[in-house]
């Protein structure tokens, strides 16, 4: 079975997950009913990507600094990280998550995967639709698969 076999496997195994298609230059497209993941393919891992589609409001520091203290505990979310995309004004936040290709890359734990970053996607967008905390919510909400 191929890396993309086994992604494409997770589809039927998660109600979230509405399509999934493969580029011709290797990256795979998971859709969501609210996000759209990139999974950067690799023989060693499997990077999943996801815009959050929400302009940082008025307290841009605080959610800066919220980002950047999830990023800290990595440990404790599974790896999962938070990055913006683009530059000044136009930044986004994005969630950036690793999976290992080893024997935990099956069909189901990327199931898992999506509906987990799908989950804490839409906590973010709370945190920063409020103008954010310092991010330690986040912390003790993770359910990921630890790669």
């Amino acid at each position: 079975m191929t890396i993309v076999d086994s992604i494409v496997g997770a589809g039927p195994l998660s109600e979230a997950i509405l399509q999934i298609a493969e580029n011709d230059d290797g990256t795979v497209f998971v859709r969501t009913e609210k996000n759209t993941f990139l999974l950067a393919l690799s023989e060693t891992r499997v990077v999943f990507e996801a815009v959050i589609d929400i302009e940082l409001p008025a307290q841009r520091e605080r959610i800066l600094a919220a980002l950047l203290t999830y990023n800290a505990v990595w440990r404790e979310t599974g790896s999962i990280r938070m990055a913006l995309t683009g530059n000044g004004a136009d930044a986004t936040p994005m969630m950036i998550a690793d999976m290992l290709i080893n024997e935990t890359f099956t069909s189901e734990n990327i199931a898992i995967m999506i509906e987990d970053l799908e989950a804490k996607i839409e906590i973010w967008r709370d945190i920063i639709a409020t103008g954010a905390d310092d991010g330690s919510a986040m912390v003790h909400s993770s359910h990921s698969v630890k790669v």
